[in-house]
């Protein structure tokens, strides 16, 4: 039996077991090596998680401060998630520049997420109250709307929205189906840009709205929104669309529009609207306030 300052060696019968040699320096070396490497990897890592949260977060699910089908021009994301519930009551007003009385009316409208991409929402809308026009009020709006493709770095993200009126009003007659067809673009940062465009089948009308009314009518626009801060969402619309009616000319509507948080589930929204071109269809002026919460 032998030692020495290194090395332990056993010897019998001629045959010898060494024990394993300690590390030599080069051998440290690569091992540190190769530990930092790997250590430099992990950091990397939670960037691309941040990454992905943002891009999570920013393709519109669950957001209540959107560009809703209030507005003119709507945006390319849901209102709401799988599994959740939003109520929206409505009060608009308009001036018409024929110079006939102003439209005012409530509509109250509930929704429902079936997925993260779609949803469906029925509508009762009330017009021309307190005006004697009764005709066309407790009309239904049956709505689905669907996601096809989500916002990508070069690709906008494009929706379907198809929605049916259901003449269930006093005097109302034929059934509406308008199909929109809507793309939404992140321009920069808090700053995105939409294009809604939509083409609808008029078959019948709320009251006497049915009297030389357009059969098929359409109408494209772009619009912008703003993200102010958190909780404020600044808008601005243009449309540009057919007249409902036989024998008049296109209609251009330009509208401003402001969405405010009021905690996590509620947010009020307001538009207003500014005729361009005079006719009798367009309004000199309109505004409406919406109030909405999601449970």
């Amino acid at each position: 039996m032998t030692f020495g300052p290194d090395r332990f060696t056993l010897t019998y019968a001629q045959q010898s077991t060494t024990a394993p040699s300690k590390k030599s320096d080069s051998e440290h070396r690569a091992e540190n090596k190769k530990a930092n490497d790997s250590k430099a990897a992990n950091k990397s890592e939670p960037k691309s998680a941040e990454h992905t949260v943002t891009v999570a977060e920013s393709d519109g699910r669950n957001c209540h401060l959107g560009a809703s089908s209030f507005f003119n021009i709507r945006e390319a994301n849901p209102d709401v998630a799988k599994n959740e519930w939003e109520f929206e009551t409505t009060f608009a007003w308009k001036t018409n520049s024929d110079g006939s009385d102003d439209d005012v009316g409530p509509a109250v409208a509930l929704y429902y997420g079936l997925d993260d991409d779609a949803f469906i929402e029925l509508e009762v809308m009330y017009l021309n109250l307190g005006d004697g026009g009764d005709q066309g009020n407790g009309d239904l709006e049956l709505t689905y709307f669907r996601r096809h493709i989500c916002e990508g770095d070069v690709m906008p993200a494009f929706a379907t929205r198809w929605s049916l009126r259901i003449p269930s009003g006093e005097g109302s007659s034929g059934v509406d189906g308008e199909a929109h067809f809507i793309l939404t673009k992140t321009l920069a940062p808090n700053f995105r840009a939409h294009l809604d465009g939509f083409i609808e089948s008029a078959n019948g009308g709320r009251g006497d709205e049915d009297i030389d009314r357009r059969y098929f009518q359409w109408g494209v626009g772009p619009g912008f929104d703003y993200s102010l801060s958190e909780s404020t969402l600044l808008l601005m619309n243009y449309l540009h669309r057919c007249s409902e009616f036989e024998g008049n000319h296109n209609l251009n509507i330009l509208q401003f529009g402001v969405v405010q948080a009021l905690g996590e589930n509620m947010a009020l929204k307001a538009a207003f609207d500014v005729g361009l071109d005079g006719a009798e269809e367009t309004p000199n002026f309109g505004a409406k306030l919406l109030w909405s919460i999601e449970f």
